[in-house]
């Protein structure tokens, strides 16, 4: 059985072709081609813009949008560089840019949260690990909580964490995607994180108040 899995997967690469064939079909004047590229990347497109936005509609429209940038500086793409880190990186700097028009300040956030927010974060302040078990249902208002803290950081700040926490990539990759130095990347990194741990403290702070 896996001899023949083996064997359609070997055939499937060398019937389909490879995304440099599919630059050179796009730059030869080939609209096909760049729709094939487009197709086969957008989910993980997608994914990357889902990292730092919530709404869906949003997602398709960076989404589109790195699309858009691609197609008209395809001519600019160097085929050393694989074609989707190509793509992951415009799409990055695409929601770089749109984190830096619609940047939240702390003092918005309080006001902002839902009921099971709220409850989950009075729970995660003074629960026994056996209630928290019971809660873990719950958990995606923890995951909620933690992306409405990401966005009262500075845009280069939750541009860094992202890139490394939930693309994994090292600080090499993202001062190649940002232009930044890795000397930079390292020192967003702790500020982030530090500043990431002053706004929870400032969340949990009054909460815990309450509760006595």
């Amino acid at each position: 059985m896996r001899g023949v899995l083996a064997f359609k997967r070997f055939a499937r690469s060398v019937s389909e072709p490879s995304d440099q064939d599919l630059v050179a079909g796009a730059l030869g004047g080939e609209p096909a081609a760049f729709a094939e590229l487009a197709t086969r990347h957008r989910s993980r497109v997608e994914r990357i813009c889902q990292r730092f936005f919530s709404d869906a509609e949003q997602v398709r429209d960076l989404a589109q949008e790195t699309f858009i940038h691609a197609y008209g500086g395809l001519k600019g793409y160097r085929a050393e560089i694989p074609f989707g880190a190509w793509l992951r990186a415009i799409a990055t700097n695409l929601c770089y840019d749109e984190l830096r028009r619609r940047r939240r300040r702390p003092e918005e956030l309080v006001a902002d949260f839902s009921a099971p927010e709220a409850n989950w974060l009075g729970l995660v302040n003074t629960a026994t690990p056996e209630e928290l078990v019971e809660a873990a249902e719950e958990r995606r208002e923890a995951k909620t909580l933690a992306d409405k803290l990401l966005a009262t950081l500075r845009p280069e700040d939750r541009l860094v964490l992202t890139l490394q926490n939930g693309e994994e990539l090292s600080v090499s990759e993202i001062a190649a995607i940002v232009g930044w130095s890795e000397a930079k990347v390292k020192i967003r990194a702790f500020r982030a994180r530090q500043t990431l741990r002053r706004q929870a403290a400032h969340l949990v702070r009054p909460r815990k108040a309450e509760s006595k």
